[in-house]
């Protein structure tokens, strides 16, 4: 969980967008975190327990396994990193990266196995 819910002031940012325009960005009151407005959005934690349930039922119907065990792993990793869960400021990019590498860990699968899911 990041260290505190961020709350968007009424206040805003304006800050260059990737078409070079400046587009106003919400502001944090309480911390000034700069909100991502961008495409490049991060996902809840509950987005990435249904890409590893989808995983399991895949892995299943050919014959592998992905045990509880190694779910309940990866979540808890994923959801003790505050940079992960902190949807406000998190490149989406950035997040699937982290994704990939904490399943990686525990389960040896591939790269590109794990990215055809998300």
């Amino acid at each position: 969980m990041p260290m505190h819910m961020h709350v968007s002031s009424h206040e805003r940012a304006w800050l260059p967008a990737p078409n070079g325009l400046l587009e106003p960005h919400p502001v944090c009151r309480t911390c000034g975190a700069v909100k991502n407005i961008s495409s490049d959005r991060a996902k809840d934690v509950g987005y990435y327990a249904n890409v590893l349930s989808e995983i399991r039922r895949y892995l299943e119907s050919k014959g592998g396994k992905l045990s509880q065990a190694q779910i309940r792993l990866i979540m808890r990793e994923l959801e003790s990193n505050e940079h992960f869960t902190d949807t406000y400021t998190i490149l989406g990019s950035v997040q699937r990266s982290m994704f990939v590498r904490v399943v990686q860990r525990y389960t040896g699968l591939s790269r590109s196995l794990i990215e055809s899911f998300l």
